[in-house]
C-alpha cells in the first residue's frame, strides 16, 4: 500500500485513521433544478401530451416505464409471442429484461424467469410490483406465508411473471404447481452460466434442457449479456431449442470508451491512483483476488477518497451494507471489488469500471465493463493489463474445473455400483470416490446432460446405461472435458491479445464475438493515437499534508464556496491548464 506514495509520506500517513465514508467537500450547483422530482420545473401542457401507445407491445412497454423498446428487442418479443424459441445476446444496459417482462402481460399462461441471481429476482420483483405488474417469486429465500400465497396465486394461473432459480424449478413443489398452470415461455437469464459446466459447480443449470421438457413450455428465450459463436451452438443445444431466432448484438455502447494501461508491481498501484483522482465517480475497481481488494482499498482510503469494497471472505451482513451504501442514488463512492459483485445491480450512473488486474476471459470483461454508464452518459472502461496476471487465472480456473481424473475416478466408482446391481445416493456415490459432494454433483449433471444417468429428487442416481456404456461414453466426456479445458487457454489468450492490439479495441471485441465488424468506434485510447503515458504518470504520489481542524477558520483564511481545491502533487485539477489526454483517459504532461 505505501508504494503508492513517496517514501516521505509513508510512515506519517500510515499512523492516521482515516474514516472513507466522510465527504472532504459538499459542493452545490446553483440555477440547477432536477429533470425529475419534487422541484422540477414542469414543461408546458402542450410538451406534456404524449400519444397513447396503439400496439399491445407498446401498451405493455408503457406500463414498465419503457417509451421506445429498442428494434431488437421488439423483434424477440414478436418472435416469442408466437410460441417460437429465441437466443438473445444482448449487452449489459440493452434491456434483456423487457424481452419477457412484457410477453407476461400478453401471454394467457405464466412467464417463467429463471435465474442464479437472487439479488437481480428481488430487484425486478419489487420494481414490478410497484408497477402492479402481477409478479411471483420463488426461491430458497421465500418462505412460510409468503411462499405459500406465491404458489397459491402460481397455481390460479393466467398472466403473470414468475421469477425462481434453477433449482427451484427443478423441485417436485414447483413441479406439482407448473404442471396445473401450465407454462406459456420459459426465459433463462445468464443463459450462458449453462455453457462453461463446471464452472462454480452450479449444476442445475446443466439440467435446464431435461426439465423444461418435461414442463412442456410452448417457447423458450435464453438471454445472456456475452456468448460467442461456439457458446452460441453449445446454448442451442443444452436448452434444446428448435429452430430459434438468434439476435445477437455488438457488446460495445457508443458510450463506453476503452482503454488498456500497459503496468506492473508498484507502477499499477500508482497509475490506479492518479486515475482514481482525475475520473469522475461513481466507479467500480475489479481485482481477481481478496488480497488486492484489501490493498487496493486501503492505499485510496488513505488518499481520503470514499472508498468501500466487496469480497467473499467478508460476512453476508458486511456485503449487503457495502452494497446498499453504494447503490443510494447520488453517492459518489467508489467500489473496490472482486468479480462476485455487480452481478444483477442497477446502478445507472457508474462513471468508470476499472479493472486493477486482467480478467480470466473477453466474456467476463465486457460483461463488467458494461455495468458503466448505463444512463447513456460518457464512461470509461479501462484495464491495467500485466501478462504476469494470467498465472493468477490458471490457477483458479484448475481449481473450480473439473478435472479429468475427477470424472474417471466418479465413473470407476458408479461402474462397480452398477455392477452390483445397487443405486447409490449422490452423497455415497461421492464419498465412495473420494470427491467432495459438490464435485460429485457436478460431475452427475455431467453425466446426466449426456443421458447416462438420472438424478431422483431424492438424491438417488439411477444408471440409465450398462457398466459397459458408462465406461465408455465417460471417455468421450474427458475428451469434452480437455475440449473446455483447451476453451479456456484460447479465452487467456484472446484476453492478451485485446490489451496488445493496435487495431479499435471495439472492432476486435465485435470480431470476437461473432457481429459484424462495422467501423472504428473513435472513442478507444488506440483510435485517439495511442500515446504512450509520460513516466510521471508511474511515479508516486505526494498526498496534501492535512490541515488541522479549524486552523483555516481562525486565521481567516476560510476557502470560498466554489473556490477549486488545491491539487495532491503529482495530480492535475480537473481540466487544468497543461492537462491532455492520451487515448480517452486524461492524464497529465
Amino acid at each position: 500500500m505505501t508504494s503508492l506514495f513517496t517514501k516521505e509520506h509513508s510512515e506519517s500517513m500510515a499512523k492516521e485513521s482515516v474514516g472513507t465514508g466522510r465527504r472532504t467537500g459538499r459542493r452545490r450547483r446553483r440555477g440547477r433544478t432536477r429533470a425529475d422530482g419534487p422541484g422540477a420545473r414542469k414543461p408546458p401542457r402542450s410538451a406534456r401530451r404524449r400519444d397513447v401507445p396503439s400496439s399491445p407491445i407498446d401498451r405493455a412497454a408503457h406500463r414498465l416505464g419503457i417509451a421506445v423498446l429498442r428494434p431488437q428487442q421488439t423483434r424477440i418479443i414478436e418472435h416469442v409471442l408466437k410460441h417460437k424459441d429465441a437466443l438473445a445476446v444482448l449487452p449489459t444496459g440493452f434491456g434483456k429484461s423487457a424481452c419477457y417482462q412484457v410477453p407476461s402481460m400478453l401471454l394467457k399462461a405464466p412467464v417463467v424467469v429463471v435465474s442464479p441471481l437472487l439479488a437481480l429476482l428481488q430487484d425486478q420483483y419489487e420494481k414490478l410490483i410497484a408497477r402492479k405488474i402481477p409478479t411471483v417469486r420463488l426461491d430458497s429465500t421465500v418462505r412460510g406465508k409468503a411462499r405459500r400465497e406465491a404458489l397459491e396465486r402460481l397455481s390460479r394461473g393466467g398472466s403473470l411473471l414468475v421469477m425462481t432459480t434453477p433449482e427451484t424449478l427443478a423441485s417436485d413443489e414447483m413441479s406439482r404447481v407448473l404442471t396445473r398452470s401450465g407454462i406459456s415461455l420459459v426465459a433463462v437469464d445468464e443463459a450462458h452460466a449453462s455453457s462453461e459446466w463446471g464452472h462454480d459447480f452450479r449444476p442445475a443449470y446443466l439440467r435446464l434442457g431435461e426439465v423444461l421438457g418435461r414442463y412442456g413450455a410452448t417457447a423458450t428465450l435464453g438471454l445472456t449479456a456475452t456468448a460467442t459463436e461456439a457458446v452460441r451452438k453449445d446454448l442451442v443445444r443444452i436448452l434444446n431449442l428448435k429452430d430459434p431466432l438468434i439476435v445477437a448484438e455488438s457488446p460495445d455502447r457508443p458510450n463506453l470508451r476503452f482503454d488498456v494501461i500497459p503496468c506492473s508491481g508498484a507502477a499499477r498501484l500508482r497509475a490506479l491512483g492518479r486515475l482514481v483522482l482525475r475520473l469522475g465517480r461513481p466507479g467500480i475497481i475489479y481485482c481477481s483476488t481478496t488480497r488486492d481488494v484489501d490493498a487496493v482499498y486501503g492505499a485510496l482510503a488513505t488518499l481520503r477518497i470514499p472508498v468501500q469494497r466487496y469480497h467473499g471472505k467478508m460476512t453476508g451482513k458486511q456485503r449487503r451494507e457495502q452494497q446498499e451504501l453504494f447503490m443510494r442514488r447520488g453517492r459518489r463512492v467508489i467500489m473496490v471489488a472482486t468479480s462476485a459483485f455487480g452481478l444483477g445491480i442497477d446502478k445507472p450512473d457508474i462513471r468508470y469500471i476499472m479493472h486493477y488486474q486482467t480478467p480470466a476471459s473477453l466474456e467476463q470483461y465486457v460483461q463488467e465493463a458494461g455495468r458503466a454508464g448505463r444512463d447513456g452518459n460518457a464512461a470509461h472502461c479501462v484495464l491495467l493489463y500485466d501478462p504476469e496476471d494470467r498465472q493468477i487465472h490458471e490457477f483458479l480456473l484448475s481449481r473450480s474445473r473439473i478435472r479429468p481424473d475427477q470424472l474417471l475416478r466418479l465413473a470407476s466408482t458408479l461402474t462397480s455400483w452398477i455392477e452390483e446391481g445397487r443405486e447409490p445416493s449422490l452423497s455415497d456415490l461421492a464419498g465412495t470416490a473420494g470427491l467432495a459432494r459438490r464435485v460429485g454433483q457436478a460431475l452427475v449433471a455431467v453425466f446426466e446432460d449426456a443421458g447416462l444417468v438420472s438424478l431422483t429428487s431424492a438424491g438417488i442416481v439411477k444408471p440409465l446405461v450398462s457398466a459397459e456404456a458408462l465406461e465408455r461414453d465417460s471417455r468421450l466426456l474427458i475428451q469434452r472435458l480437455t475440449h473446455l479445458r483447451d476453451r479456456d487457454a484460447h479465452r487467456l489468450d484472446s484476453v492478451a491479445n485485446y490489451a496488445t492490439t493496435d487495431r479499435c479495441r471495439a472492432q476486435l471485441l465485435r470480431e470476437y464475438f461473432g457481429v459484424p465488424t462495422g467501423h472504428a468506434c473513435g472513442r478507444c485510447d488506440i483510435c485517439q493515437g495511442g500515446a504512450r503515458r509520460p513516466d510521471s504518470f508511474f511515479k508516486p504520489l505526494q498526498p496534501l499534508k492535512k490541515t488541522p481542524r479549524g486552523r483555516n477558520r481562525r486565521r481567516g483564511r476560510k476557502r470560498r464556496r466554489g473556490t477549486a481545491r488545491p491539487p495532491i502533487q503529482g495530480v492535475p485539477p480537473r481540466l487544468a491548464p497543461g492537462t491532455t489526454r492520451v487515448g480517452s483517459v486524461p492524464t497529465d504532461e
